[in-house]
């Protein structure tokens, strides 16, 4: 009868201790597999953000009548906002737990400005990318609205000089 109990209680002490291990394994490996996601789709959406922007350059630069048409265009995570006069802009925010760059501190690469900012809440961020257009007035055509979040078709035209204006109007088209 001792000898049931010895393999009972040691079959109960290796599963508890298989467990805790397990546990340990997976409170060390999960903040990290969440870094890597994060800094997978940071990485992911300047990539998106810099075609954005050549194909916005590219029309520019082209003259009036110029297209480009990006599809499928795919925001992942986080929110796109494009941003019609005055502010000429388009950015994208993504809410994280990581510090994935130097809080606080502006980044650029090229025309795409980074940077993370602290929210209300501890140890949560917002990363951000901006683009900002001096040289064009961007003009939102779109039955959405903002944010963008899915996959969308863009097309991107020069749609020419207004009245008075010295800079031309790039219309930005969005459809599902």
């Amino acid at each position: 009868m001792k000898e049931k109990a010895q393999v009972w209680v040691s079959a109960i002490l290796y599963l508890a201790l298989g467990l805790v291990v397990i546990g340990l394994i997976l409170g060390i490996a999960m903040p990290l597999v969440n870094k890597m996601r994060d800094r997978n789709t940071l990485i992911q959406t300047k990539t998106l953000m810099v075609n954005l922007n050549k194909n916005i350059f590219d029309v520019i630069n082209e003259g009036p009548g110029s297209k480009r048409f990006l599809s499928p265009f795919t925001v992942e995570k986080g929110e796109l906002y494009i941003n019609s006069n005055p502010a000429n802009s388009i950015y994208w925010k993504f809410t994280t737990k990581n510090k994935l760059m130097e809080p606080d501190i502006l980044f650029r690469e090229g025309d795409l400005k980074l940077n993370l900012t602290e929210t209300t809440v501890v140890g949560e961020y917002y990363a951000l990318l901006t683009l900002e257009y001096g040289r064009a007035n961007l003009e939102l055509n779109s039955d959405l609205a903002n944010p963008f979040v899915g996959t969308y078709s863009i097309t991107i035209e020069n749609s020419g000089y207004n009245e008075n204006e010295r800079d031309p109007t790039v219309t930005i088209s969005i459809k599902t």
